[in-house]
């Protein structure tokens, strides 16, 4: 792949935990309307290693930004209708890039084209992961799609497109987002995604799986980071 989709508007890197890095972005949905709205990407030290959850891609002052943090050594994507900005930092670094087992990178949003990228790893619940005592949590769903569970802090659970905290729409919306996402169910505190539930339909049994994890805290692909309280939130 010879190009990459270009940086979107996106905030600061800020520090939520210790060593774990939270920036919110946007995206852009194809078609003659402007519809954008927010997403967000983790990014975890490891000594000198970082380690991407979620990408998105920054502007050159976002990467020199990312730079001073540490390497990218890896980029773990957790949502099954994400993933389009993986290629760019795979390109940029060298980056390994892993993936839950039977994710693809198909083009646009639709999901019928080929595939155009070939990760370099497919993850499993069990698998090692490049993030010390971080665990897999993966949704029988379809496309799949999983949470990571980081150590320390009581819990600290990145989600993708499952568990959402949407309470307002934000800065990164377009005129037509807000109203849009707002009828289709999406702004809620705490929210499972809509449009994931409808289309991945994840098992019913997942739901008590996911309360059976110890975490305090929740940072989504979408929306506010859940600073205390998470678990008993989405109970």
């Amino acid at each position: 792949m010879t190009s990459f989709p270009s940086a979107l508007p996106h905030g600061e890197l800020r520090e939520v935990f210790p060593h774990v890095f939270f920036v919110t972005g946007s995206i852009a949905m194809p078609g003659p309307m402007p519809v954008r709205f927010s997403r967000n990407m983790v990014v975890v030290r490891q000594g000198e290693r970082l380690v991407i959850v979620n990408s998105v891609r920054l502007t050159e002052k976002g990467l020199d930004a990312l730079d001073a943090l540490g390497r990218v050594t890896d980029v773990i994507r957790l949502a099954g209708f994400h993933g389009a900005d993986d290629a760019f930092y795979k390109d940029r670094y060298g980056a390994k890039v892993s993936v839950i087992a039977g994710q693809r990178y198909q083009r646009g949003f639709a999901g019928k084209s080929t595939d155009y990228f070939k990760p370099d790893a497919a993850l499993g619940a069990t698998d090692a992961l490049p993030i010390e005592g971080a665990k897999l949590f993966v949704f029988e769903s379809h496309p799949p799609e999983a949470l990571l569970l980081l150590p320390g802090e009581g819990g600290i659970l990145v989600s993708g497109d499952s568990l959402q905290n949407w309470a307002s729409t934000d800065q990164y919306f377009s005129w037509l987002a807000k109203p849009m996402m707002k009828m289709m169910g999406f702004i809620k505190p705490h929210n499972v995604g809509p449009a994931w539930l409808k289309q991945a339909k994840p098992a019913s049994t997942d739901w008590s799986r996911v309360l059976e994890l110890q975490f305090e805290h929740l940072l989504p692909a979408h929306g506010a980071p859940v600073l205390g309280g998470a678990k008993a939130a989405y109970r």
